[in-house]
């Protein structure tokens, strides 16, 4: 497995995707989140958390970052916004 770069390494990449994902898709619990000082808290969870799961997906089944991090993300917002 190749190594991380260090923006993955510290979850960068899921932070900025995620942002754009919830603002896109539930703005209101991006205000609601902001409002009690949380988003970020909750951002960043999550990104490690997508993180972890994109990890032991290129483990398992050998793929890609971008393959993986696709089907979790898609994994995510379906889960969040469904």
């Amino acid at each position: 497995m190749e190594a991380l770069s260090e923006e993955l390494q510290d979850n960068q990449y899921y932070v900025e995707v995620l942002d754009a994902l919830i603002e896109e898709n539930d703005l209101e619990l991006k205000h609601r989140l902001q409002k009690a000082d949380t988003y970020r808290i909750f951002i960043n969870e999550q990104a490690s958390l997508l993180m972890d799961k994109t990890i032991d997906h290129i483990r398992k089944n050998k793929s890609s970052f971008s393959i993986a991090s696709s089907i979790i993300l898609d994994e995510w917002n379906e889960r969040m916004f469904s």
